[in-house]
């Protein structure tokens, strides 16, 4: 009993991670009544229209870094209101795209901005794709908010899904990297001291863990760019890791 108080003090108990981003895109759009792009891009992290496209076109910058092409399959992991998506059409990438995200209204607001692009709503720690049919995966954010078993049976899932020699990029949040610490760490112990229900899920991992469950599972050694790291791509600010599956 004292252990399930404690969960609900710091946010965690019963925590339904759809629920708690669907009332977030709510409390958005609620806050930016009459600018509904505004409103997604906020939703997702990006508080200007301006940020929200710099980032996507980041993102593509990344994905070209690892070997993407027109002509490709790739898949979207929490694909949100359709950032990366919107910079593929931007950027005029040809290609079969498949998005997936936890809630529903980024979904339909992919699908209005990327009417081309096919996306679904999907809860599952697993990707909605047929055995090696996957050129790249991909997801922003996606780990440092989800608990580190759904971690694993999304790494194990993804490695199913893509191609001999496709390949799999996405960030995530390292404690031993001093601004993840700061801006992150920091901010949600000081909250819990305060008293205040910590909102979303934060998870934090480290590039060991990622290199044994990639050996675990079979990909080949994965490779990491630290989140100030501009040296082949503009900076990510989380870490980044790419891993291969063997041909």
């Amino acid at each position: 009993m004292f252990f399930d108080r404690l969960l609900a003090a710091v946010g965690l108990g019963g925590y339904n991670s759809a629920a708690a981003y669907e009332r977030h895109l709510r409390s958005k759009l609620r806050q930016h009544r009459g600018n509904r792009d505004l409103a997604f891009a906020d939703a997702i992290g990006s508080d200007s229209i301006a940020l929200f496209e710099n980032q996507g076109d980041a993102q593509i910058a990344v994905l070209r870094h690892h070997g993407l092409t027109d002509g490709m399959s790739v898949y979207d992991l929490g694909c949100g209101c359709g950032r990366t998506a919107q910079a593929l059409q931007r950027a005029g990438w040809h290609g079969r795209y498949t998005g997936a995200d936890i809630v529903e209204g980024f979904v339909s607001e992919l699908k209005r901005k990327c009417p081309g692009f096919d996306a679904h709503v999907h809860r599952e720690p697993s990707i909605v794709a047929a055995d090696a049919s996957v050129d790249m995966l991909f997801h922003w954010s996606v780990f440092t908010h989800v608990s580190l078993e759904e971690c694993f049976l999304y790494l194990e899932d993804s490695f199913r899904a893509l191609k001999p020699g496709g390949k799999l990029v996405f960030s995530f949040l390292e404690l031993t990297e001093p601004s993840h610490y700061e801006r992150i760490f920091e901010n949600r112990v000081g909250r819990l001291r305060r008293n205040r229900r910590l909102k979303l899920l934060d998870t934090f991992l480290h590039r060991d863990w990622i290199a044994l469950w990639a050996e675990k599972i079979g990909f080949e050694a994965p490779q990491f760019t630290a989140g100030d790291d501009q040296s082949s791509h503009p900076q990510m600010w989380q870490t980044l890791a790419a891993m291969v599956k063997p041909v």
